[in-house]
């Protein structure tokens, strides 16, 4: 084999591992800095199994684009149904993930076709299995200048909304630039610290500079009326979604807004049966785990390696040419 042969096929394997270990930074997958932190889920009145949620992005990268995918077994081993939902596109809560900032998440399973009755009540559920397929990076982040000046909960007593958990307040924008398609987000926790609803509220169009407007949300399905106390909502946390402005560079680490103390809770001489929660259970955890993504500059010193590396023999080719 002639030295010419040679120089090429070392300059190819130089290029090639330093390729290899470049793969975050060409493909920008982030889905391994993003974990679902727990979730729990229940059969509402529609027949359907609700899975609620809630991710952390433990980056150091804002996250757009975060698809979680999910799966029900039955104690047969079978897959039973399969479903997904898009953090960004309600009711999954919110696009933009900042560096540590936690969203909550929805999602819903249909009864499988083989069930004899068309529903999940003849289904032996062994496990609700979950994962982040998608996770992208980007150096965007939405506007963050917007503060929940205020909040209150209560529990619906009317005919329409007897036993419904509701959270209003107001919001208001201390930045310099005007903001639109605003939306507040909940998550609702019980005694444990377990996510065991979520839910958002009216979207506000515009608010300038100083302006606020009000809210007002109520937790999807989850009737507090004579449910057992695995399901009573004793803690919530906000987060607000803001379509524009979206800003460039380095997002500010958001925490959502936890409630202000106690929480109003249904009277306990309630005695209804609730429409909402047939089955439970709680997860924590997932099979995502919360790898920190490699610095940009380790990238960037090994693609100029490469680069010198390949004019290097290009010049060694060129010369033994030329002679």
């Amino acid at each position: 084999m002639n030295k010419t042969v040679t120089i090429f096929l070392v300059i190819l394997a130089i290029c090639s591992l330093s390729l290899t270990m470049v793969p975050g930074a060409l493909s920008q997958d982030q889905k391994g800095n993003v974990k679902i932190l727990d979730y729990s889920y229940y059969i509402d009145s529609l027949g359907l199994i609700v899975v609620v949620g809630q991710v952390q992005n433990q980056g150091s990268n804002t996250v757009i684009s975060v698809i979680i995918t999910g799966s029900i077994v039955s104690r047969d081993g079978n897959d039973q149904s399969s479903s997904y939902t898009i953090i960004g596109v309600p009711p999954a809560e919110i696009a933009y993930l900042n560096p540590q900032q936690k969203a909550p998440f929805y999602m819903d399973f249909y009864p499988p076709q083989t069930s004899p009755d068309r529903t999940w009540n003849s289904i032996d559920i062994a496990s609700v299995n979950l994962q982040v397929a998608q996770a992208n990076a980007t150096g965007k982040y939405q506007y963050p200048d917007l503060t929940i000046t205020n909040k209150q909960s209560s529990i619906g007593s009317t005919t329409d909304d007897k036993g419904v958990f509701w959270v209003n307040g107001n919001i208001q924008n201390t930045g310099s630039q005007t903001a639109s398609n605003i939306t507040v987000f909940g998550t609702f926790y019980n005694s444990t610290g377990a996510t065991i609803a979520v839910g958002y509220g009216n979207t506000v169009a515009s608010l300038s500079p100083s302006g606020s407007a009000s809210f007002k949300l109520g937790a999807f399905d989850l009737n507090q009326t004579g449910i057992p106390a695995s399901k009573k909502i004793t803690d919530y946390s906000l987060l607000i979604r803001v379509q524009a402005p979206i800003l460039q560079g380095t997002a500010p680490v958001i925490v959502p807004t936890t409630s202000p103390g106690p929480i109003i809770n249904p009277s306990p001489t309630a005695t209804s049966a609730s429409s909402s929660p047939t089955t439970t259970a709680t997860h924590s955890g997932s099979d995502s785990t919360g790898s920190q993504a490699t610095p940009t500059w380790i990238y960037a010193v090994i693609i100029v390696i490469a680069i010198v590396a390949v004019a290097a023999g290009l010049i060694v080719l060129s010369k033994r040419k030329s002679k």
